[in-house]
Parts: C-alpha cells; structure tokens; sequence
C-alpha cells in the first residue's frame, strides 16, 4: 500500500513526531509500507468459523470451597 511523502509528513506533524528529511523518509517508508500490507491481511482473515475467546470463562474456583 503506497503512502505520499506528503501524507507521511502530514501525519508525523499531527502526532507532533520528529521532522524528517527526504532520505530518512526514504528509509522509513519500506517498513510502514510493510506494517500497512501485514495489517490488511489481518483485516482480510476469515475468522467467521473461530470461536471468540471473550465466550470462554475459565472456572474461577469460586464453586467449592478447598479442603
């Protein structure tokens, strides 16, 4: 997924970050390229047959007292 120097400065000035020249930017934007591509493919699994883990509750030991 391909991202703007000009998008990138934006938001590094949004979130206050550190001001970045051209080939420091050049170096960054491989691996944010990298964590945007990872991210969709975690947005594109098809978890719809995985049972949520928030329906589990682990027995808590409250039932019986131990002897």
């Amino acid at each position: 997924m391909p991202i703007s120097d000009e998008t990138m400065k934006r938001i590094i000035a949004e979130y206050g970050g550190f001001e970045l020249s051209d080939a420091e930017l050049e170096l960054v934007k491989p691996e944010l390229e990298n964590y945007l591509t990872e991210l969709q493919n975690l947005r594109d699994l098809d978890l719809s047959d995985v049972m949520s883990a928030r329906l589990l509750r682990p027995a808590d030991g409250g039932g019986e007292a131990d002897a």
